[in-house]
């Protein structure tokens, strides 16, 4: 049984009372120090952190009722289940610069790092530095395939470069452009053109197969909003959202790149229909969302300021890919990813600055 994480926001709730009862004026050095710097912490939990995946085309064929060799063959299994991140925050006032430093850590308070961000933040523009893990298993239950293994540990890097504009006013936080690079096991579609169907068809004998370690390189658009952020910063559309309100908050991104079979990956498709592969190369098109709904207090404790958000986390993407040849023909396979990847679970999170 886990600890229960939600009493971890007690050292937060004792150091805003204790400081708050014995405010006393700030000594001339002291007050000189905060006119042109000020610092803020957080963290925040999500004790249960539940995953999915899918093939997404299989998906739509279940959905609409169609009668296809197309299915959901490949189980993620991602390592991740709970997950605290601890985030710091330095503001020179005078020079309008920003600077902060978020890590996570999965499955309890002090567990093994799993997502390191670094960013610094002048005048309203953000340069946001992301690096990550992505760990679990990959479990394949269709045809076999000589090499391809039926299960496989993964522990694949992930790391994204964001250039970030924070708005003043608008109704959402920021919005920018982003590169994003990482590796996932995803499942193949195995199409060949069919001359008796006139069209291209799924190959025979075998029209499934996977990869553990695609490489993705997604070139995005991407934007946010957090009302616990602008309440607590006093800033944005939501910034008179002071008290206990409604939280709400929202990281979403769009875009275009190139994915990449392997050349172990290409092996085994090849050998499934004795036919060579048409593209290894393949364009990405990607939708990645996050979306917080919960409940927030935001509010002063003598020269502290705390923000409170309590909430369920909704996360995930849905990644399609083509080749860029275009159609295939009757002597080649093509193989393209189309799939999806979801988590959800209850999110505490304090914020505190002075």
């Amino acid at each position: 049984m886990k600890r229960p994480t939600v009493l971890c926001i007690m050292p937060v709730l004792a150091l805003a009372a204790v400081v708050s009862i014995g405010a006393q004026p700030l000594p001339a050095a002291e007050h000189a120090i905060a006119s042109w710097l000020s610092t803020a912490g957080s963290f925040s939990i999500v004790p249960i952190d539940t995953w999915g995946s899918g093939d997404f085309d299989a998906l739509a064929d279940a959905l609409f009722g169609y009668d296809t060799p197309r299915l959901n063959q490949l189980t993620v299994d991602m390592d991740q289940t709970a997950c605290t991140t601890y985030e710091g925050e330095l503001f020179f006032k005078k020079l309008r610069l920003k600077v902060g430093l978020n890590i996570d850590v999965d499955n309890n308070l002090i567990g093994r790092l799993d997502r390191f961000m670094g960013y610094i933040n002048y005048d309203g523009f953000t340069l946001r530095v992301q690096t990550s893990e992505l760990r679990g298993t990959a479990i394949w239950s269709g045809a076999d395939h000589a090499g391809m293994p039926t299960e496989y540990p993964f522990d694949n890097p992930f790391v994204s470069v964001d250039l970030l504009y924070y708005r003043r006013t608008g109704g959402i936080d920021y919005f920018g452009a982003g590169y994003t690079s990482y590796r996932l096991p995803v499942q193949f579609t195995i199409l060949t053109y069919s001359t008796a169907e006139d069209s291209v068809w799924w190959a025979t004998p075998y029209s499934t197969a996977y990869q553990p370690d695609m490489a993705f390189h997604i070139y995005s658009a991407l934007f946010g909003l957090d009302t616990l952020h602008e309440a607590f910063a006093r800033s944005g559309t939501f910034a008179d959202m002071q008290g206990l309100t409604v939280w709400m908050a929202t990281q979403d991104r769009a875009g275009v790149g190139l994915a990449y079979i392997s050349d172990e990956a290409r092996g085994w498709i090849e050998a499934a229909d004795d036919l060579p592969l048409w593209s290894a190369t393949q364009i990405a098109m990607l939708v990645d969302y996050d979306l917080i709904l919960g409940a927030q207090w935001v509010g002063d404790l003598g020269p502290v300021r705390l923000g409170l958000g309590l909430g369920f986390e909704v996360g995930g993407q849905t990644v399609t890919c083509v080749t860029p040849k275009g159609p295939v023909d009757s002597d080649h396979v093509d193989a393209s990813p189309s799939f999806y990847l979801f988590h959800y679970g209850p999110i505490l999170k304090a914020t505190v600055a002075w």
